[in-house]
C-alpha cells in the first residue's frame, strides 16, 4: 500500500546552501524508508515569505532534477505569512494521506521519517514528533507509551484529515510561537494521541552563547511572549494573563513590553480569540 507524504517549510530569507543541505538530508530519509520496505511518494512544498524569492529559476530547477526522492512545488507568497498561515497555505489542498512540517534549518537523521510514520500504526495517533538536537525541548512524554501532551512543528507528522478536521493552525491568533501548541492541544481535545518518538532525529541548528544556552532574536523574544498571552486567554486561564502582563510591564524589556501592549490593543479592537477548553481538560 503506497503512503502519501507533503512535507512543508516556509521559508524566510533562508540562504540557499542551508537549503540544500536540508533537502539533501530529506531525500536520504526517504530513500531510507523504501530501503526499509515501505511504498512511499513524497512532495516537498516551500513557501516563501519573503520580501522577495530566496529561490530562483535555476535553485527551483536544480532541486527538481537533483534529488530523485522527492518531487517539489514551490509558491512565492509575495507577504510575509508566519509559519501559522504559510502553512495553511501549503496544506489547503494537500491530497496526501499525511503532512509533514519541518522548520527549513532542520537537517534530517536517514532513519527520521520510518521512524516518525510507524507512529500511526495506532489509529487513535493523530500526530508524531521528532527529537531536536543539539537543544531538545524540555520533553515530557510516556516512557513506555511514547505519548506526550503537545508537539513541535520543528519536525512533526500528522494525518491530513486532521489538519483539515481543525482547520488547520489558528493563525488570526499566532503569527509564529504556540502555533503548534495549540494545533497539538486542540487535536487532543478532538481525541486524539500525540506520540513523541526519541529514536526520530534531527538536527535543528540554534545559535548558542559560549555557555551552551540559547541566544534568541529580538523577534523570537516579541513572538514568543506574545504567544504565551494569547495561549493563556484562549485556553480559558485569566490569572496567567494578568501575571504575564504585570511581569512583561514590571520586568520585561522591550519586546515583552511591546507584547504586553499588543495584547491589550487586541482586547480593546475585540479581535482575541474566543477561550476554549474552560474546564482544562487539556491546557496546562
Amino acid at each position: 500500500m503506497m503512503i502519501s507524504l507533503q512535507i512543508q517549510s516556509v521559508i524566510y530569507k533562508n540562504s540557499v546552501s542551508s537549503l540544500l543541505k536540508a533537502i539533501e538530508g530529506l531525500d536520504n530519509a526517504i530513500q531510507y524508508c523504501r530501503g526499509k520496505g515501505l511504498d512511499i511518494s513524497a512532495k516537498l512544498c516551500y513557501g516563501d515569505a519573503s520580501p522577495s524569492p530566496v529561490l530562483e529559476e535555476h535553485n527551483i530547477r536544480q532541486i527538481r532534477d537533483g534529488y530523485s526522492n522527492l518531487s517539489f512545488a514551490h509558491s512565492f507568497f509575495g507577504f510575509n505569512s508566519g509559519t501559522a498561515q504559510g502553512h495553511n497555505l501549503l496544506g489547503e489542498n494537500c491530497s496526501s494521506e499525511y503532512m509533514m512540517i519541518m522548520n527549513p534549518d532542520v537537517i534530517l537523521e536517514s532513519s527520521c521519517i520510518y521512524e516518525l510514520l510507524s507512529a500511526f500504526q495506532d489509529e487513535k495517533v493523530g500526530m508524531a514528533e521528532a527529537r531536536q538536537t543539539p537543544l531538545e525541548l524540555s520533553k515530557i512524554y510516556d516512557t513506555d507509551t511514547l505519548e506526550t501532551e503537545w508537539a513541535s512543528t520543528a519536525c512533526t507528522v500528522f494525518r491530513t484529515r486532521i489538519f483539515k478536521e481543525l482547520n488547520g493552525f489558528d493563525f488570526k491568533t499566532f503569527f509564529m510561537y504556540c502555533d503548534d501548541l495549540d494545533f497539538s492541544w486542540r487535536l487532543r481535545l478532538a481525541g486524539y494521541k500525540i506520540i513523541y518518538n526519541p529514536r526520530a532525529v534531527v538536527f535543528h541548528a540554534k545559535t548558542l552563547s559560549s555557555a551552551g544556552s540559547w541566544k534568541p532574536t529580538s523577534a523570537e523574544i516579541y513572538y514568543s511572549a506574545e504567544a504565551a498571552i494569547l495561549m493563556a486567554h484562549k485556553y480559558s486561564n485569566p490569572v496567567r494573563v494578568e501575571k504575564l502582563l504585570n511581569q512583561f510591564d514590571t520586568s520585561g524589556g522591550t519586546d515583552e513590553k511591546k507584547a504586553a501592549s499588543e495584547f491589550r490593543k487586541r482586547k480593546k479592537e475585540g479581535t482575541l480569540p474566543m477561550p476554549i477548553d474552560p474546564e482544562h481538560k487539556i491546557a496546562k
